[in-house]
C-alpha cells in the first residue's frame, strides 16, 4: 500500500527520488514523517532537546540506510522502527551514564518498550486516518484539516473566509464531512 499525501507523491517515488539525490524529495520525506518521529519521542517521555537529537539521529540513520529498504511501501513502518530503536538506544545510553542497570529484569513497569505494539497500532490508525482524509472531497478535507489539525484554531468566521463560504454553513458542513469520514473509516475496518 503506497502512502500518498496532499502532495500526491507516493513513498515509492519519494524513496526513488531520494536515492537519486533529489534534495526536494528528501525534504518532502522528512516533512511527511516528522510528526510520526516526534510522536514516538513523546511516548518515550523525552525532553524537548532530546527529541530533537532523536529526530536528527533518525534522519541520519534513514539517509544512511535508505538503500537497504526493500519495500518502499513499508517506509512508514521502517522509519517508525528506526525511531523506536533510536529512543531505546538513547535511554540505554542515558541509564548507563547514570550507572543504572539496563537489563530487562530491572526495567521499570513504565518502560516505553512495553508500549511498542501500542505505538505501532497508533501509527497504523494514523495512516488509516490519513488515507481516509485523502478520499474526502477537497472542501471536506480542507475544513477538517483546519478544524482538527491546524496549529492555530480558527473561528467559524475565519474558516468561512478561508474556505470561501458562509460562517453559518461551517457547522453543518463539518457534520456532513465527519459523517463521510466515519463511513470511509468504517469501510477500511477502523
Amino acid at each position: 500500500m503506497d502512502t500518498l499525501t496532499t502532495t500526491g507523491i507516493s513513498d515509492r517515488v519519494l524513496v526513488t527520488d531520494c536515492l537519486n539525490g533529489d534534495q526536494q524529495a528528501w525534504t518532502l520525506l522528512l516533512d511527511r514523517y516528522k510528526r510520526l518521529i516526534y510522536s514516538v519521542t513523546v511516548r518515550f517521555h523525552l525532553e524537548i532537546e532530546d527529541r530533537h537529537d532523536i529526530f536528527q539521529a533518525v534522519c541520519l540513520e534513514t539517509l544512511k540506510s535508505l538503500r537497504s529498504l526493500q519495500n518502499a511501501s513499508s517506509l512508514r513502518y521502517w522509519i517508525l522502527t528506526i525511531t523506536i530503536r533510536q529512543c531505546w538506544l538513547f535511554q540505554r545510553h542515558r541509564r548507563k551514564g547514570r550507572s543504572e542497570p539496563t537489563d530487562e529484569a530491572t526495567l521499570d513497569v513504565e518502560d516505553p518498550r512495553a508500549d511498542t505494539m501500542q505505538i505501532y497500532l497508533t501509527a497504523e490508525r494514523g495512516e488509516m486516518l490519513r488515507q481516509a482524509m485523502g478520499e474526502l472531497s477537497e472542501r471536506c478535507r480542507s475544513l477538517l484539516e483546519l478544524l482538527f489539525f491546524a496549529e492555530e484554531k480558527a473561528s467559524y468566521s475565519r474558516l468561512g473566509e478561508l474556505l470561501g463560504t458562509s460562517k453559518d454553513s461551517i457547522g453543518s458542513t463539518r457534520l456532513r464531512c465527519l459523517d463521510k469520514l466515519r463511513k470511509i473509516l468504517e469501510e477500511k475496518g477502523f
